[in-house]
């Protein structure tokens, strides 16, 4: 009988690389037959962490996971492009890459490989081309969450349904499974159908409903509605079928072998807060600010009276002076109960600590996941990409975030006082503060339970294990 493999090809960002692994991982536990080769593509030839360490201490960690570098394709991104526009003419690219590679996988073993599956990301898929080619069925991995699916799905609908800009539209967006959405929430590439990034997003969109499989990671307590709506065709109602929807989440790397080891200072800080104590600010790789808001940050958290940890990072490598660019006396003022962190941040560890109650996040998704996961409330300052629509449903439908008013009409600006009163809210003892606290630990406990033995991801991943080996 031939070996049976998975083929999987992620984007090579480091949340959405992460995140792919960690399924393929769980795929692994769950089926002793199974092999995996994950495809990497790279931005840069010299290829720099925590990317290179994560991979090869998975690679030195398990035998039956292998990771193969496609050839370097130099497709520099250009100034004033649209990400989504570079991600998906990335991706173009490598699609010979990516065949041959294949090709090599299915005829470098005798008896030959079985190659099951195609694991792509969902957004890759000018890749399904190369899936179909060769007579290998394609699922995409949805790194967000089914919302953002839901939305990517359905927007081929709506870009016939509104014919006018998002911003335009009079009323909120209709999308099925979702609240009633405020059209400034939609991703950014979708606020201007003139550009290529949201024909990018169209074409996206459209292309996901020729797969076999979506797989997304989160779970069915968090997005119950979502996720039965894109199971029932909601999402696709032009279209004779949906595609099966498999949440595995939250798929986590949580192993703290993966991380920096150097964080002891770190936690000994930590260690001598109280308990819940400490609200803690992170925005992701991509969360610049400016200077003016940077300081206004800085106000707000001085003037809250709370402990605070701050992972703080400067857009430029000039501006790496804290004492000159937050205001004066600052650190003198708040050396007592806050620190500013300028290098990498531990976040899972950060979490995980009995001193942080609270969590300023951009509401990128695998932040989101690890927030669940430790059980820690959030107040939502949404930066980028989704993040605004996993922001309005973090603190609309699943109670999980304190809301923060941003000023779209000056770039998401958030004044002082803002930042304090949603800190004073998040970690004190108002009642909306206790309802997303109360929820927060009740989904921590969902959360568990989905992978535990005989939880709803559990049963997801043990499905698609066996359906892989059919």
């Amino acid at each position: 009988m031939a070996e049976t493999e998975l083929v999987f090809l992620p984007q090579p960002s480091v949340g959405h690389l992460m995140s792919t692994v960690e399924f393929a991982k769980s795929l692994l536990e769950k089926q002793p037959c199974l092999s995996i080769t994950v495809l990497l593509t790279h931005f840069h030839k010299s290829v720099t962490a925590p990317v290179t360490p994560y991979v090869q201490s998975i690679a030195a960690s398990n035998a039956r996971i292998r990771f193969i570098d496609l050839p370097f394709v130099d497709f520099p991104f250009e100034n004033n492009q649209n990400p989504s526009t570079f991600i998906s003419l990335f991706v173009e690219k490598h699609k010979s890459h990516a065949k041959e590679a294949l090709k090599r996988i299915l005829s470098s073993s005798s008896p030959p490989k079985r190659v099951s599956a195609f694991v792509i990301d969902f957004f890759a898929t000018t890749m399904i081309d190369v899936g179909k080619e060769l007579g290998i069925p394609t699922y995409a991995y949805c790194t967000s969450g089914a919302i953002f699916l839901a939305l990517l799905l359905y927007l081929p609908t709506l870009h016939v349904k509104v014919p006018c800009e998002f911003k335009d539209l009079q009323g909120e967006v209709e999308v099925p499974g979702m609240l009633p959405l405020p059209p400034l929430m939609m991703p950014d590439p979708m606020m201007n159908k003139k550009s290529d990034g949201y024909d990018w997003f169209v074409y996206q969109g459209g292309r996901l409903r020729e797969t076999d499989g979506l797989i997304v990671n989160t779970f069915a307590e968090l997005e119950p509605t979502t996720l039965k709506s894109i199971a029932n065709g909601e999402c696709l109602p032009d279209y004779h079928h949906t595609p099966p929807v498999y949440p595995v989440g939250p798929l986590l790397a949580l192993d703290k072998k993966l991380h920096d080891p150097d964080t002891s200072q770190l936690m000994e800080w930590l260690d001598q807060q109280p308990h819940s104590s400490v609200v803690y600010l992170c925005f992701g790789s991509m969360g610049y600010f400016s200077i003016p808001q940077l300081k206004e940050m800085a106000l707000g958290l001085e003037r809250s009276g709370h402990h605070f940890l701050w992972s703080l990072r400067c857009r430029s490598s000039t501006d790496t002076n804290l004492k000159e660019i937050l205001p004066d006396g600052f650190f003198d003022r708040t050396k007592s109960r806050g620190l500013v962190l300028q290098s990498w941040a531990p976040q899972v560890d950060i979490l995980a600590h009995a001193a942080v109650g609270g969590f300023v996040s951009h509401c990128g998704w695998n932040s989101t996941l690890e927030s669940i996961w430790f059980g820690v409330p959030m107040l939502a300052w949404p930066l980028y990409a989704e993040q605004k629509l996993n922001a309005f449903q973090l603190v609309r439908d699943y109670g999980l975030a304190v809301e923060l008013s941003l000023d779209y009409e000056k770039d998401g600006w958030v004044s002082a006082e803002e930042l304090e009163k949603g800190v004073r809210s998040l970690m004190g003892e108002s009642e909306e503060g206790q309802k997303v606290r109360k929820r927060a630990e009740e989904m921590a406990e969902a959360s568990k339970k989905a992978l535990a033995q005989g939880g709803s991801s559990f049963s997801t991943l043990e499905l698609l294990a066996e359906k892989f080996m059919l």
